[in-house]
């Protein structure tokens, strides 16, 4: 979803990892100070998601970059003169406690344009934050911008351009690196969907292991950028707000590789443990957050998480495959086996594939009568859901019963109701939440009695809704669902048969099977 003028700069100033057999004070030690601001300047429209996705990138770092809180700046809310102060605070100290093999990270994600930050009504020149990452005592300042027309600060002067794919050496580093979300004349988007914008989501998913390509459990900058770069590409091809391409520009001299994360050091770890590449979501079950949309490669791919339970799907040509799994504290989880494997093949070969799922509905109900003196009638409805294609266009269908009980007024009579129905139509996901809608027909046994000086009546009339709902996962396999319907029933009648209009609402809780 395109934003106004999305996030602002990142400087992440991250610490060589130590190589085997390294003595552990020899480690480069890592600085970071992050910042997030929705509001721009005024007229803009407030950001969504900028300072959502500072706090992502503050746990990626301190979870799998090795940048501890005591060393981590954190700035949600802040203008241009509290991130001055706080620049100016962070250079005092880093003049005290840094060295020459030290690294430092900048994040700031906010309104951006004309060269400035735009926040909360006030503007920051992106030169600023620049001159903090050259003037920083430090041997290595890596500067990442989510912003509209971050391109800008990588023509700043003293970098070199790079173009994606990037290979590059470094050890001892001396210099600065700077990676913008967007070029010089484009827009950064957020994603509804993802919960923040195209490019944070897609880089944190990396430095989780997603971008590790050589498997060989760390990230280095290369890796990083590539998949970054490529997955914020796919992800914006058909977007209102034009293809994303982010950029890079470098001031390195040394020579070894630039490790970011390592995500096989993390205390939660996930493995996708099918060999086939497919297209993954991993969901927290708790919060319903969408934690990864990667594009898995060939080969098994870790994920450092952290500990929970967590929804997997791997999503094919049509429908998913879904598993639920939980993290432990300590340790690693695998997923696999035949079905997922299966499934990545399928995908893979573009065959359709699509796996189903079953939900299991029950709650209660509220529905316009047939007859006068009964207004309304209350009861249960009961369904069976299924998600899995049919045919072009229609990936859901159900089964419903509904019993009902009502009491007349005026003339006393008692009414139950058993209905049945069958219906099929589409369903769209967005994050936690599925809408759907559905063509439904089925019959109406109506039972009439204790109808003064008559006996009990019987009819069973034929009926045809149209039925929309919205259904909300709350946890691993339990879901809360809204439903309404309307429509009409072919009713008897003494002068015979008529179409009488018929409506309800449901409230039910699901449970997936």
């Amino acid at each position: 979803m395109l934003s106004p003028c999305i996030r602002a700069l990142t400087v992440l100033l991250l610490g060589l990892w130590p190589l085997p057999g390294a003595a552990a004070e020899e480690a480069p030690r890592r600085w970071a100070l992050v910042v997030g601001e929705n509001q721009g300047l005024s007229g803009e429209e407030r950001l969504r998601f900028a300072e959502a996705d500072a706090r992502r990138m503050r746990e990626v770092l301190q979870e799998v970059g090795a940048v501890p809180p005591e060393r981590t700046v954190t700035l949600l809310g802040a203008d241009a003169a509290t991130l001055r102060e706080a620049l100016k605070g962070f250079q005092a100290r880093l003049a005290v406690e840094a060295s020459s093999r030290d690294w430092l990270l900048l994040y700031v994600s906010s309104h951006a344009g004309d060269g400035s930050l735009h926040l909360r009504g006030t503007e920051l020149p992106m030169r600023e934050l620049v001159d903090f990452l050259k003037g920083a005592p430090v041997g290595v300042g890596l500067l990442i911008l989510d912003s509209c027309r971050s391109g800008l600060a990588t023509r700043l002067k003293g970098l070199k351009p790079v173009v994606a794919p990037v290979t590059m050496e470094a050890s001892d580093l001396e210099g600065r690196v700077v990676i913008s979300a967007s070029g010089a004349d484009e827009y950064a988007q957020e994603s509804d969907a993802l919960q923040g914008s195209f490019f944070t989501h897609h880089l944190a998913a990396g430095l989780r292991g997603a971008a590790d390509a050589s498997r060989d459990g760390r990230v280095t900058l290369e890796e990083a950028y590539r998949y970054a770069y490529a997955r914020t590409l796919e992800s914006t091809l058909v977007s209102p707000g034009g293809v994303q391409r982010p950029t890079f520009r470098m001031d390195l001299r040394g020579r070894g590789e630039l490790v970011l994360s390592e995500p096989n050091q993390a205390r939660g770890r996930l493995t996708l443990d099918v060999k086939t590449p497919g297209r993954w979501l991993v969901v927290a079950s708790e919060s319903g957050s969408l934690v990864a949309d990667l594009e898995k490669g060939e080969g098994p791919t870790t994920l450092a998480v952290a500990p929970g339970t967590y929804r997997l799907l791997l999503r094919a040509d049509e429908g998913y495959l879904e598993r639920s799994v939980r993290v432990p504290l300590d340790g690693t989880v695998s997923v696999g086996g035949t079905p997922l494997e299966e499934a990545a093949r399928l995908r893979l070969a573009r065959k359709g594939g699509a796996g189903s799922s079953l939900l299991l509905a029950v709650g209660p109900s509220l529905t316009s009568g047939l007859v006068a003196g009964l207004s309304s009638i209350a009861g249960l409805d009961v369904r069976l859901v299924r998600e899995g294609r049919l045919f072009s266009g229609v990936d859901t269908s159900s089964l419903a019963l509904g019993v009902r009980r009502g009491t007349g007024s005026g003339v006393a009579f008692q009414q139950t109701e058993l209905e049945l129905r069958l219906g099929a139509g589409p369903h769209w996901k967005h994050g936690a939440w599925t809408f759907s809608g559905a063509l439904e027909a089925g019959a109406l046994a109506v039972f009439q009695s204790r109808i003064p000086d008559e006996e009990a009546r019987f009819g069973l009339e034929p009926l045809a809704l149209v039925t929309g709902g919205v259904r909300l996962d709350v946890r691993s396999r339990l879901s809360m669902l809204l439903s309404a319907s309307a429509g009409g029933v072919m009713a008897k009648r003494d002068s015979g048969t008529a179409l009488v209009p018929r409506a309800s609402a449901s409230l039910l809780v699901g449970y997936s099977l």
